[in-house]
């Protein structure tokens, strides 16, 4: 047993430099010590990892900052990157320090120093996540939570869509926010943390659904200030619903706190209407400008719902000769129709433009009954004929016949085929 463990000692050491494993989980540890505000990790292959060495030849003694330079270990400017050559090794030497760390009563900063180590090689291990929370919940510490935040923010760096380091990270501001710290800057770092993943990161959905888990702890100003400030985002990626589903968060958000006001709750409903005709213009004219994008059809769905909820409860309870539900009908139809005559184009997306705006208005039809006979009197007043008529010059055949069945309507063109084979 000791010849072997001794030719193994011999086998890792090459170039007078010791690379057993424990001496290399040591070292990683000593440079994460050494660096508590790294930010960003790398795994470089070794060809890569050498090159390393030639973007820094003359100016390395002029830099201020730590700096940290072995066969397998480069750190600089809180930059970390790790040869993938000692991967596997680094991994078991950091999994068996947590386990002996874990089962034998050791100090509570083994704990947290080889679980962190363990934790940015392989971050979907909860049971070293839950060790952390242990840890931390014994005592609370408003510093070694923000280094917790710390932490999880450099394994997103490389990791963005881990489930198991935004649930560690919501668990962390819960626990700050339960001893009523000061949430203002907190939930600011918060929104730009996601907002620079979501621009690495496309499509990430847990990075969103990270920020709208955040917007209960919001104050009202800041939730405006989000909602101003997702719009450019917004329309600069008009295809992920990710940050629609956002923005339809941020202004359910907005009237709980209308249904929660008291003596302001008049000018404030105001001010929601106001905001709200001005979503649906900014989301007609995304429409306009970009053909055939879904998410924004489903985001005018949403507004349009509770946008005529609200006419229909205004005319229930104040009757006007004026109909606002009728303006905004005619709204509506007056879209359908140019989408349904939009010039056709090479790649197809006024064909898709049309279907998502027939069943736009089919939508409408189907959710709020009461608009059906105004949205059919005016399609007819515009020479879209009926519904049916819309539907079948729209959609495609196979959902044609789809809707045809639901909406009870013979779809007289499928039937003609029937007959005919």
């Amino acid at each position: 047993m000791k010849l072997q463990q001794q030719e193994s000692a011999g086998e890792q050491q090459q170039g007078g430099e010791v690379q057993l494993p424990e001496n290399l989980l040591r070292h990683f540890e000593q440079i994460l010590h050494d660096d508590p505000l790294i930010d960003e990790v790398g795994f470089l292959h070794p060809t890569q990892f050498c090159s390393l060495d030639c973007a820094q030849d003359g100016d390395s003694a002029s830099q201020p900052t730590e700096f940290h330079r072995t066969r397998y270990f480069w750190c600089r400017d809180h930059k970390l990157a790790i040869s993938a050559e000692i991967l596997p090794k680094l991994y078991h030497a950091a999994r068996d320090a947590y386990h002996n760390a874990r089962d034998a009563p050791l100090s509570p900063t083994h704990l947290m120093r080889h679980t962190k180590a363990l934790l940015i090689l392989c971050p979907d291990l909860l049971t070293a996540w839950n060790s952390r929370k242990m840890v931390l919940s014994a005592e609370y510490d408003f510093t070694k939570l923000k280094d917790e935040l710390q932490l999880c923010a450099l394994i997103l760096s490389y990791s963005p869509k881990n489930e198991s380091t935004w649930s560690h990270r919501r668990w962390v501001i819960k626990q700050v926010a339960e001893q009523r710290q000061d949430m203002l800057e907190l939930i600011g770092n918060e929104s730009m943390l996601v907002k620079e993943i979501a621009e690495k990161s496309k499509m990430n959905y847990r990075a969103w659904r990270h920020r709208c888990w955040l917007i209960p702890y919001m104050t009202r100003k800041q939730v405006l200030d989000e909602l101003k400030e997702s719009t450019r985002w917004s329309e600069l990626h008009v295809a992920d619903n990710c940050c629609f589903h956002y923005r339809r968060s941020l202004l359910l958000a907005l009237l709980g706190n209308l249904l929660r006001n008291g003596e302001d709750s008049l000018s404030w409903e105001s001010e929601i209407c106001l905001l709200w005709k001005e979503e649906l213009r900014w989301d007609e004219m995304l429409i306009r400008r970009y053909q055939g994008r879904e998410s924004l059809w489903n985001h005018r769905r949403f507004l349009s719902h509770w946008w005529i909820q609200h006419l229909l409860t205004i005319e229930e309870n104040w009757p006007s000769t004026t109909s606002q539900m009728d303006m905004f009908v005619i709204q509506e139809i007056q879209l359908l129709s140019e989408c349904l005559h939009d010039p056709v184009d090479e790649f197809g997306e006024s064909c898709v433009q049309a279907e998502l705006s027939a069943l736009y208005i089919l939508w409408i039809t189907k959710q709020v009954p009461a608009v059906k006979g105004k949205l059919e009197e005016r399609l007819h007043s515009v020479s879209l004929g009926k519904l049916k008529d819309v539907l079948a010059g729209a959609c495609r055949p196979e959902k044609r016949r789809f809707w045809m069945n639901l909406l009870g309507l013979a779809d007289q063109s499928s039937d003609i085929h029937g007959l005919s084979c």
